[in-house]
Formats: structure tokens, C-alpha cells, sequence
């Protein structure tokens, strides 16, 4: 009796200092000048949080009830609840382990796959981030989400801003993207998805505005040393979260900064070629540079994709995931690539069912991959001839979901981890089905 009625003021006391939290936070979002779209009011910017902070319980919820020993959000929490009760009890065992740790993980190879610093550095920024939460949740799950939803916040945002000014696109599409249900639920969740989701719009947006006012001899230095810093923090952040996506990113990233250089720096250029062919040719130029650094220095890159796949299978297996697919036979040669092609696009894009278990969720997570497929299709129908002419930002876009779709469908063997990992793909992919279906409808019967 005592240890219920204990369960109950802890359960009313977390609810009051949530409530508190949540209208802290929406007041203090109201107030946001600089990072909200012009186009959008403060009920609606409200509303948009909110939706976050409660796909962020359910994200939360769901995983708890189906699929707790596979989900790594409760791991953290959990994790970091122990470290810090370990830190009052024993600081200097705390502090000695962690040493040990990053001494034994930090001279592993930056590409592995087990017990290494590089492959585990997005689970302990999660859980440092879970350590500083609990200090003021007081050690709860669904108050801590409101926190990650005020920090990952941002990114939505930002991406508004930047497929306004791309793209055309209007706030009432924007909002009608995000709430697309796997893009809504992967991304609010508190995972580092979620965080890696705020980097690449941090990315996107401060190198348009670095490009954009770097041509402007009347905009003060700070300002693009500012845009600098913010590009810094997010390829930094992207290295931590997930060190390979960072290899995926810079070459793209690097051929949209050159060729908006190039536009601008040469005009006869401008004449010869559109923004998207000179994207074309500079992404070209750098993966060739890739690959002959690759050369130089006698990196295999099929090699870790192989162990990368290799280590899925094996830790599907170990923890019983009711999902496991058979690894793609791949050898050492890129034939062996060329020949496995059709089946890692048909396992990544026709997503095998995950698991005979929780039929509903099971029906969600198809009925999601449908719309998915009629998005991506109704983008490429309408806007596929028109690429060259589009914004590099928009292809860059394109270069990280195709390629990171391709990489998922080599090294994922678990079909449930699939339909995660997918969701960043598929936020890039499904923009140009969107614009088309809210220019055509949204906006023509002004809806």
C-alpha cells in the first residue's frame, strides 16, 4: 500500500511539473523572432510544437509496451538514471571507468563496428543529454521529451525556412510534410534521429545563408562568421551521430558550395551551364578526389560495408529480432556490388514486413512505405526532366537520400531497424511529391 500511494504522488507530482514545463516552453517558443517563417502564426507554431511533444510520448509509449528490449530511447534514460545514482555514490569510480572506457574505445578504427568510440559516440551524446535532463525532470521519461522537443525544434523550423526560399514551398505544405506519419514519428521521438534530423537542417540552412550573403560585400563579416560556426557545430554534430553519413555528406556539400562559387565567380559559366549541371560536375570532380584518396591510402569501403552488414545479422540474431533478413552475399570486388544492386534496392524500397507480431502497427508501417512510393514517384513524374534547373541544395538533398537508401539496403539485415533508419530518406524524397500535390491542390482551390 505504502509503495502505491508512493507511485501515485511521483506520478501526480511528475504530471504538475510537466504541465509547468510544457507551458514554459510554449510561451517561450511564442516569443521566437528570428527562427520562425514569416508566413506562420503563433497558434500554428504552437500547435507544430505540440504535435511534437506528443508523437514524442507516443514515440515513447509505444516503444515501451511492444518493443522494450529493442529500443535504445528507454535504454539511455535508463542508463543515464544509473550513472547518475553511481555518481553520488562513487564519483571517482565514475570518473576512473569513463577513462578506461574512452581509452580502450577512442584508438579503435573509425569505421568499426564493435567497441569502438566512433560507432557508439551517438549513444553517449544521448545519454549525457538524458543525464543533464534528469537534473531538472527529475529522473522522467515524458518530461525529458519535452526538453529534446524544445532542442530538436529548431530544425523544423529551419527546414521551413529553406524550402520556402528553394522551393517555393508554403507553410500549410510544410506543415502537411512533417506530419507525413513516419517522418512525424521518427523524428520526434527522443532519439538521436532527432538530432541528426536538427544537424542537417542547420547544415542546409546556414550554408544557403553564408552563400547567399558571401556575394554581398554590404553584409558585416560577423554575420558569415556566425553561418561559419553553425556549419562547424553541424558537421561535427553529424560526426558524432553518425560518422559514415558524414562521408556521404561532404562530397555533396562541397560540390553545392563550389558550384555557387563557380555561378557567381564566373558569369560566362552561368551561361554555359544551370545551377544543377554545375552541381553535377563539381559532385563528379570530389568523388574522383574520394576515390583516389581511397587508392592512396588503401581504405577498403566494401570491406566495412560487408562487416557492416555482417554485424547487423549477428546482433539480430543475439538480441531475437523477430525481423532478421539474410545477409546480401557481397565479395570483394565492385561486380559483386553491381550484380547485388536490384536486390538491395528491392529490399530497401519494397521494405519487407517487419515482423508477424503487433499486426496494426505492422499495417501502419505498409500502409507509410505506400504513401512513400507515391510520393517519391509523383515528385520524380513531374519535376524529373526539370532537375538542372533546380536549387543545389534540392539535389544535394537528392545525392544523401538515394545514396543513404542504397547504403541501408547493403548493411541493414533487420527489416524493423530498416523502417527507422529509412525515415531520413524518405523526409528528402517525398519534399518534391509534396510541393507538387499542394501547388496543384492546396493552392489552386486555396485550401
Amino acid at each position: 500500500m505504502a509503495i502505491s500511494n508512493a507511485c501515485r504522488i511521483y506520478m501526480g507530482w511528475t504530471i504538475v511539473l510537466g504541465g509547468i514545463y510544457l507551458a514554459l516552453a510554449c510561451w517561450w517558443i511564442s516569443r521566437w523572432k528570428r527562427i520562425r517563417p514569416a508566413d506562420l502564426s503563433t497558434r500554428l507554431l504552437i500547435v507544430l510544437f505540440l504535435s511534437r511533444v506528443a508523437m514524442a510520448w507516443c514515440y515513447g509509449w509505444i516503444h515501451q509496451r511492444y518493443y522494450t528490449g529493442f529500443n535504445d530511447s528507454w535504454r539511455y534514460f535508463h542508463r543515464a538514471v544509473e550513472l547518475v545514482s553511481w555518481w553520488h555514490r562513487d564519483s571517482q569510480g565514475l570518473s576512473q571507468y569513463i577513462r578506461m572506457r574512452l581509452d580502450y574505445l577512442l584508438y579503435h578504427d573509425f569505421f568499426g563496428v564493435y567497441h569502438t568510440f566512433w560507432q557508439s559516440s551517438g549513444n553517449y551524446v544521448m545519454m549525457l543529454l538524458q543525464m543533464l535532463f534528469n537534473i531538472f525532470s527529475g529522473s522522467s521519461y515524458y518530461v525529458n521529451c519535452i526538453f529534446f522537443s524544445v532542442l530538436t525544434f529548431p530544425g523544423w523550423l529551419r527546414y521551413m525556412q529553406l524550402y520556402r526560399v528553394t522551393a517555393g514551398m508554403s507553410a500549410r505544405a510544410s506543415l502537411l510534410w512533417f506530419h507525413l506519419p513516419g517522418i512525424w514519428f521518427w523524428f520526434s521521438g527522443m532519439h538521436k534521429d532527432a538530432l541528426l534530423f536538427l544537424c542537417l537542417s542547420l547544415l542546409g540552412y546556414h550554408t544557403h545563408q553564408l552563400l547567399e550573403k558571401g556575394f554581398t560585400s554590404s553584409v558585416k563579416a560577423t554575420f558569415r562568421l556566425s553561418d561559419g560556426i553553425w556549419i562547424l557545430l553541424s558537421l561535427i554534430g553529424i560526426l558524432l551521430l553518425k560518422n559514415f553519413l558524414l562521408l556521404l555528406v561532404l562530397p555533396a556539400w562541397l560540390a553545392w558550395v563550389c558550384s555557387i562559387y563557380l555561378n557567381n565567380k564566373w558569369p560566362y559559366l552561368r551561361q554555359r551551364f544551370t545551377r544543377g549541371w554545375l552541381f553535377a560536375y563539381c559532385l563528379a570532380g570530389w568523388l574522383v578526389i574520394g576515390l583516389v584518396l581511397i587508392w592512396t591510402f588503401r581504405l577498403h569501403p566494401l570491406q566495412v560495408v560487408a562487416e557492416r552488414q555482417q554485424a547487423f545479422y549477428r546482433v539480430g540474431v543475439e538480441l531475437g529480432a523477430h525481423s532478421v533478413l539474410p545477409p546480401i552475399p557481397l565479395m570483394s570486388g565492385w561486380i559483386s556490388v553491381l550484380k547485388t544492386l536490384p536486390h538491395a534496392w528491392w529490399r530497401v524500397l519494397a521494405l519487407p514486413n517487419p515482423s508477424p507480431l503487433h499486426p496494426m502497427l505492422q499495417i501502419s508501417v505498409q500502409g507509410n512505405n505506400l504513401l512513400f512510393l507515391v510520393l517519391l514517384f509523383t515528385g520524380i513524374w513531374i519535376y524529373g526532366r526539370t532537375w538542372p534547373r533546380v536549387h543545389p541544395w534540392l539535389l544535394f538533398t537528392c545525392w544523401l537520400a538515394v545514396v543513404y537508401l542504397l547504403l541501408m539496403g547493403y548493411t541493414v539485415c533487420i527489416a524493423g531497424a530498416m523502417v527507422r533508419y529509412r525515415a531520413l530518406a524518405e523526409f528528402f524524397l517525398t519534399a518534391p511529391g509534396i510541393q507538387a500535390l499542394s501547388k496543384r491542390y492546396i493552392k489552386k482551390n486555396n485550401i
